[in-house]
């Protein structure tokens, strides 16, 4: 019951960060830095760029999570509300 990862070139990703791990903290982030997604190859893998230093990287697909980006204030509406009027 795995699903499958779709992902399209220009997603926003976080890679996972799988360095030896000697001492396990409950704190410890292990998914680094938003990735873009350059090109998608067939089989899993992925190609993504850094944001930062805009160096390529080519990795598993099962290594990568989508980055959702936070709701802006700008996108919702705002909708005023008044009481019914009855006629009887």
């Amino acid at each position: 019951m795995i699903t499958r990862k779709e992902y399209h070139v220009g997603d926003k990703v976080f890679l996972y960060h799988s360095c030896l791990k000697l001492f396990p903290g409950k704190l410890r982030f292990c998914w680094i830095e938003p990735f873009i997604v350059s090109n998608v190859f067939p089989y899993g893998a992925v190609e993504i760029t850094s944001l930062e230093t805009n160096k390529v990287h080519k990795v598993n697909g099962h290594r990568l999570k989508t980055f959702y980006e936070r709701w802006t204030t700008e996108l919702t509406a705002f909708v005023e509300l008044t009481e019914p009027i009855y006629e009887a």
